[in-house]
């Protein structure tokens, strides 16, 4: 990874203004792309210390401790944020000239099952040969696994149903979910061909819409062997952040005057959003809050050097980004195995969480990152996009690929 991310050449006058300025050349990784997904993962990482360590403890709103537990309970943006980057990422290899171009779908798809299912399915077969130990399945799952759980994750159907959703590690959902954006994909390119992107973003809106109005009738209804148990963990729920991804690769690969202060403006206003959503159980609402959120920061980081991102603690995050993917597949089983350490009476909020972060923390950075080496890596090079890009006559150089995929994670 050469770490370098889009230049800053922001424009400083009014006839500069009206035009758009140079476009950014993309590089192989983009730092402030892996800063992003690294704070996703930890947030996510935060959020399960919350579940798996401090029993979703609520304190009173006003402590300390109520703050820190409400900070680590809105882990689920984390989510959000990986998505937006996966529409991002997928996208950026595919613009010239502010046009989006065509792709191979045959080889897309091809190409994103190499990169996405060696590590998924390397880690469900770790996993299951861990729960397959009677000491060690106490600590990761509530049940044993039978056949079925087997074969819905194996065939990436295990979310429809809630008898398997968390069978194996429940923080697999969204790689499901990152698959079936993926199938989307070309769908969500022909709608922004026929009707632009103002067009794509309210039409994957409106779906996210009556899905989500769908899902509160739904929920109040007998589900027959417990099918589709969550559909805010389905594609339709997610899809216009998706899109949302895609309208940031359009913004940063051709910057203009005032998208800079516009996303400074947006972003206070759309956490506001992202956080009253999440507190109040507004799915929708959430994901359009924390999915603004996402695009404002891809602008407004686009525009830092990619130094910045390779010096201090932002070093960290930017490592963590890199083997986010990794991270995330098994992040969940090694808190559930070190989770009985945590001593909240004892300790209190804060110091548990510490601990946590430290011992269990670690512990995954250094699992994460054998199996980056090991397994994830090595399907890298065959996974990028540039290979699936439709060439017109006369097409010159542009963004590559931003290292992808966003490691779509999740709770």
């Amino acid at each position: 990874m050469d770490g370098t991310s889009a230049p800053t050449n922001a424009p400083t006058n009014a006839t500069a203004a009206s035009r758009p300025v140079a476009r950014p050349v993309a590089t192989r990784r983009l730092a402030y792309v892996d800063t992003l997904r690294g704070f996703a993962a930890l947030w996510v990482f935060l959020l399960h210390i919350h579940g798996y360590w401090l029993d979703n403890v609520r304190p009173p709103k006003l402590s300390g401790d109520g703050l820190l537990v409400r900070i680590m309970g809105f882990g689920g943006a984390g989510v959000d944020i990986f998505i937006v980057l996966s529409g991002f990422c997928l996208t950026l290899p595919l613009l010239r000239d502010g046009r989006v171009r065509d792709l191979e779908p045959r080889r897309f798809f091809r190409r994103r099952a190499y990169r996405l299912l060696p590590a998924y399915y390397a880690a469900v077969v770790l996993v299951m040969a861990l729960e397959l130990v009677p000491p060690l399945r106490e600590r990761l799952v509530s049940r044993d696994l039978t056949p079925v759980d087997a074969v819905t994750h194996l065939t990436l159907i295990f979310p429809l149903f809630g008898d398997t959703l968390s069978a194996v590690n429940g923080s697999l959902w969204s790689i499901s979910l990152e698959a079936t954006l993926y199938l989307g994909f070309p769908l969500l390119l022909l709608v922004h061909r026929r009707l632009g992107m103002r067009g794509a973003l309210l039409v994957t809106l409106g779906v996210a819409l009556v899905w989500g109005v769908s899902g509160e009738w739904w929920a109040g209804q007998a589900h027959p062997a417990g099918f589709l148990p969550s559909t805010d963990k389905l594609f339709p729920a997610r899809w216009f952040q998706f899109a949302l991804g895609m309208w940031a690769a359009t913004l940063v690969s051709s910057p203009r005057a005032g998208h800079t202060s516009r996303a400074g403006i947006a972003l206070p206003v759309a956490l506001a959003v992202g956080l009253a959503g999440y507190a109040a159980g507004w799915g929708p609402v959430s994901a359009l809050g924390f999915g603004v959120v996402a695009v404002c920061l891809l602008v407004l980081l686009a525009r830092v050097p990619g130094r910045v991102f390779q010096a201090g603690p932002l070093r960290w995050l930017t490592a963590l980004g890199v083997i986010s993917y990794s991270f995330y597949l098994l992040h969940q089983p090694v808190l559930l195995l070190c989770s009985g350490l945590a001593r909240p009476e004892e300790w209190g909020i804060a110091p548990t969480s510490l601990v946590a972060l430290t011992v269990a923390g670690t512990a995954t950075v250094l699992v994460a990152a054998a199996f980056y080496h090991a397994i994830e890596k090595p399907f890298l090079v065959r996974g990028s996009m540039r290979s699936v890009v439709r060439d017109d006559p006369g097409d010159t150089p542009g963004p590559q690929d931003a290292g992808e995929p966003s490691r779509a994670a999740a709770t």
